[in-house]
């Protein structure tokens, strides 16, 4: 028998053994009622799907309750439940009122049509520990440690391989968001956003620390019901063979760039506004429940609390709500982002400059959210002006139907028209269909195919025709 064939055999007998264990787990755990349990239901006495349409896309009163500073819209936490005043501070009695834990990822995932070909079986890649709540009406608290496996990062080049150099690693430590949110309204009107402002302002609200600015977006960037799936990397050389899919309007889009500190930059990984958490400063209020406004600035691409510079990357949005009755909701937003010499280009600092558009409808149980980002960059040196496209343009739309109170279908789609070094730039187009099955409002198995609808090639947004997976989103 050649190793060929003893690899398919290996590959048949395992998903096989995927299948026999799935079934298990689900027959085990069909015997559970679907309830809802995390921090902020526990705290409040109310079901998950009070905030969510599941976990962890927010509804109108999810949107809101995250507005008044995790606090029920138009109320205040007078009554202080179940907790011990500390001086002006006060803390909670019950730990789970504030802690929750969320673990996301794949357990058995299938590779097919590109180099090399893989089946794998693996734990959640991702297991959160995250805390929040209020330490008075107008200071609120929000802050994550994660624990990631198979984590792909741009390291230090040490070739001129044209894809760059990365490194694969398992990592803990502070996760994707960790931040104070202090609530301006009672300084300015007299009256915490929690409850009824006098000039019908909710906020403004100041965030400071690690923060995800683009939860207040149309579509924000850290709330996927299709989660990410894994790159693939030669662990030997270090050069990327697949990109990590992730949704495209939010990708970095250009081939060849490195961050600040000259390590790689992963052509899908979400950067600027739409990161899924740098350090940085937030301000944004609603006005009369209709209209958002937010500014800030970021420190820069993964610079964490120090920059190879000392200007920052300014950004303001727009958001007006529209509908709210007859079960018919949405809201049109618009970004501008400035990130000034926030990445590299041969060892030279660039502009990156941001902008577009994201929108969301929600009617009865259907939630269909997209965005369209387009970016620009200047400053390049001028011996790349023939070889480099400085430009370049992402659009992802999604459909989640809520099929039964335990099933959700969701329907995704991805396109990217890529920029960089233009000897190895190409354009991607996924197609991503889900299924999940909710045996508890806070847990999850789910079935996806992505199925590439580009060509297939040898080049690392390309190198796939399918991925099929199955895996688990638990939250408690």
């Amino acid at each position: 028998m050649s190793m060929k064939q003893s690899g398919n055999l290996f590959e048949f007998y395992l998903k096989i053994v995927t299948l026999f264990f799935l079934v298990g787990l689900i027959t085990l755990l069909s015997s559970f009622p679907a309830e809802a349990i995390p921090a902020f239901s526990r705290k409040y006495d109310m079901s998950c799907t009070s905030c969510h349409t599941k976990p962890p896309r927010l509804n109108a009163f999810g949107e809101a309750f995250h507005m008044s500073g995790y606090q029920i819209p138009q109320t205040t936490e007078g009554e202080l439940r179940k907790k011990r005043q500390i001086g002006r501070i006060h803390s909670e009695i019950e730990v789970l009122n504030i802690f929750a834990l969320r673990a996301t990822g794949n357990f058995a995932e299938s590779f097919s049509g590109g180099n090399p070909v893989e089946t794998n079986l693996a734990l959640p890649r991702e297991i959160e520990l995250y805390f929040g709540g209020t330490f008075t009406d107008d200071i609120s608290y929000f802050f994550n440690l994660a624990h990631e496996t198979k984590v792909i990062e741009g390291s230090d080049p040490t070739d001129t391989h044209r894809y760059g150099h990365f490194k694969e690693k398992s990592e803990f430590g502070l996760g994707k968001e960790f931040f104070l949110m202090f609530d301006l309204n009672a300084s300015l009107f007299g009256t915490p956003s929690g409850a009824m402002s006098k000039a019908m302002i909710m906020g403004p609200m100041l965030m400071v620390g690690k923060v995800d600015p683009s939860t207040n977006f149309s579509y924000s960037t850290n709330r996927q019901f299709v989660i990410n799936a894994p790159g693939r990397l030669d662990k030997d050389t270090g050069h990327i063979q697949r990109f990590t899919l992730t949704p495209y309007a939010f990708a970095s889009k250009f081939f060849g760039l490195t961050k600040g500190d000259g390590k790689s930059l992963e052509v899908t990984r979400s950067v600027l506004y739409n990161s899924a958490g740098d350090f940085g400063l937030d301000i944004h209020a609603m006005i009369a429940g209709k209209y958002m406004i937010q500014t800030g600035i970021m420190q820069g691409i993964e610079a964490g609390t120090s920059d190879v510079n000392e200007k920052k990357d300014p950004y303001v949005m727009a958001r007006i709500n529209f509908g709210g009755t007859h079960y018919f909701s949405g809201s049109v937003s618009g970004l501008l982002n400035w990130g000034n010499d926030t990445a590299m280009l041969d060892k030279h600092l660039i502009d990156w400059f941001r902008y577009g558009f994201a929108g969301n409808l929600k009617y009865k149980l259907l939630d269909i959210y997209g965005a369209i980002i387009w970016d620009k960059l200047s400053g390049l040196p001028s011996n790349t002006a023939a070889t480099f496209d400085d430009t370049a343009m992402g659009f992802t739309i999604e459909g989640d139907l809520l099929v039964t109170d335990q099933h959700l279908l969701s329907l995704r789609y991805d396109h990217m028209i890529s920029g960089g070094r233009i000897r190895d730039k190409a354009d991607g187009k996924v197609l991503t269909f889900q299924l999940r099955k909710y045996y508890r409002d806070n847990f999850a198995i789910f079935i996806r195919d992505s199925v590439n609808v580009e060509r297939v090639s040898d080049n690392p947004l390309q190198n796939f025709r399918n991925l099929i997976a199955v895996g688990i989103d638990i939250d408690f």
